[in-house]
């Protein structure tokens, strides 16, 4: 008998328990699969199964999934599997919601709600004892007359797998029975504030996951239970190993504590997530996850756990962008994680200096005389966009193309703001900026 924390809910009878490091931020917690013995859930969607669920088979899983994700269980180990691998099979039990004070055994409850049968049901012993209380003082005699207890309030009540008619899910792939971009159209047209509920249900990384849609606004559309992999916009995290390719891929550095960190704050919540577009392929979605507690892209950045992804993040809404690009800087100072070796690029001229703003070019880059220089050629004038944000872009005659909205406007603030004024410059950083098909501009960013 011990203490673990759930990681995840595979089915309504089995749960993966995560145990503690042996040394903190070193070794990987252990973890095991738990099954609940002598009690079976409706078996969930699959390849094996044509993605058809069993009847009952996720409103199963759910209600376990929603009472005791993340949270910390007592277990009670009966046997192992002579052949399931780590597979344990046993009791889990936690407080009861309602009262503290009392002690639920999770399979028990779980038979109950008609979400469990037992593989084994009782004699009539069960029906002296209503209550379960008096006990035999055999434990297994008195678990599962608990059980046959519990199955028969089931029936009575119809409820779960013993209702007229329990759900029964089709899962459908992005690709295969669905268009990715139809469900980013959809979320944006359909769904409230334009975000959609997701459950996140497995990390590949720490920037990639595989997501199923559980909103019933998306119900009408056809796209409910819809499974996609999300690309978590704006930040891109190390890759994890495939041991099962010959030979096997190692995972790149600190590509697994990504993943960990990721798995603590996400795996098998429920949360909103705002979709953004998809990637090159038409089938993966890039997208933002909101959880309650901030930006977990933000979080990753900071501490050293992924690099700014320059694709996706152009996908993302302007004002979205500067919190991921503070987290990344703030890691690059602090040498954490994949910038541990980080060095501040060199700058070709000063760090510091003076001038004064002769002229605007764009809402966000200008022209500046430095301090003490006559003007006398447009060579002397430097030109420096601000850092980290990026202004509406005026248009271009020559091939048509339109101003963005608000470029003029932008533009005729800054210029009202500062031309002809004395300005300080830091200057963070140089970029090698295209300039025509074979010329670049090394342009300063401040």
């Amino acid at each position: 008998r011990g203490t673990a924390k759930i990681k995840s809910v595979l089915s309504g009878d089995t749960v993966v328990l995560l145990g503690r490091s042996s040394v903190p931020g070193t070794t990987k917690a252990p973890e095991v699969t738990f099954t609940f013995e002598r009690v079976t859930a409706p078996r969930m969607a699959s390849k094996a199964n044509s993605n058809v669920d069993d009847p009952g088979a996720f409103s199963s899983r759910e209600w376990l999934r929603n009472l005791c994700v993340g949270k910390t269980v007592t277990f009670e180990t009966r046997k192992q599997g002579a052949s399931a691998g780590d597979r344990v099979y046993g009791l889990l039990f936690m407080p009861d919601p309602t009262d503290n004070t009392k002690e639920w055994n999770l399979s028990v409850e779980s038979v109950r709600r008609g979400f469990c049968t037992p593989k084994v049901l009782g004699g009539d012993k069960a029906d002296d004892d209503t209550n379960g209380d008096s006990g035999s003082g055999d434990a297994v005699e008195d678990y599962e007359q608990l059980l046959h207890i519990a199955y028969k309030e089931a029936v009575a009540a119809r409820v779960g797998v013993h209702s007229a008619n329990p759900l029964v899910r089709k899962l459908m792939n992005a690709g295969d029975e669905f268009e990715a971009m139809s469900l980013v159209e959809k979320v944006k047209r359909i769904c409230t504030n334009g975000t959609a509920t997701c459950v996140i249900e497995y990390i590949f990384d720490g920037s990639r996951f595989r997501c199923i849609v559980t909103d019933p606004e998306l119900e009408s559309a056809g796209l409910l239970y819809g499974s996609f992999t999300l690309i978590l916009a704006g930040v891109s995290c190390p890759r994890v190993g495939n041991p099962r390719l010959n030979p096997p891929t190692p995972s790149e550095p600190f590509a697994d504590a990504a993943r960990e960190f990721v798995e603590l704050r996400l795996l098998q919540r429920e949360l909103k997530v705002t979709l953004n577009g998809t990637d090159k392929s038409g089938v993966c979605l890039v997208g933002t996850v909101h959880h309650p507690r901030g930006s977990i892209g933000s979080e990753i950045l900071k501490n050293g756990l992924g690099r700014i992804s320059d694709w996706t993040i152009r996908l993302m809404s302007p004002g979205d962008v500067p919190p991921l690009r503070i987290a990344e800087n703030a890691a690059k100072r602090a040498n954490l994680g994949v910038f541990e070796s980080y060095t501040p690029p060199t700058l070709s001229g000063a760090s510091e200096f003076t001038g004064t703003v002769i002229e605007v070019l764009s809402g966000d880059t200008l022209m500046i005389l430095p301090s003490g220089e006559t003007y006398d050629d447009e060579s002397k004038l430097k030109k420096v966009s601000l850092a980290s944000i990026r202004a509406p872009r005026a248009g271009n005659d020559r091939t048509g193309k339109p101003d963005e909205p608000y470029a003029t406007e932008c533009k005729e603030r800054l210029r009202v703001l500062t031309v002809g004024k004395v300005a300080k410059v830091n200057v963070d950083y140089e970029k090698e900026i295209p300039m025509g098909p074979n010329n670049t501009e090394k342009r300063q960013f401040g």
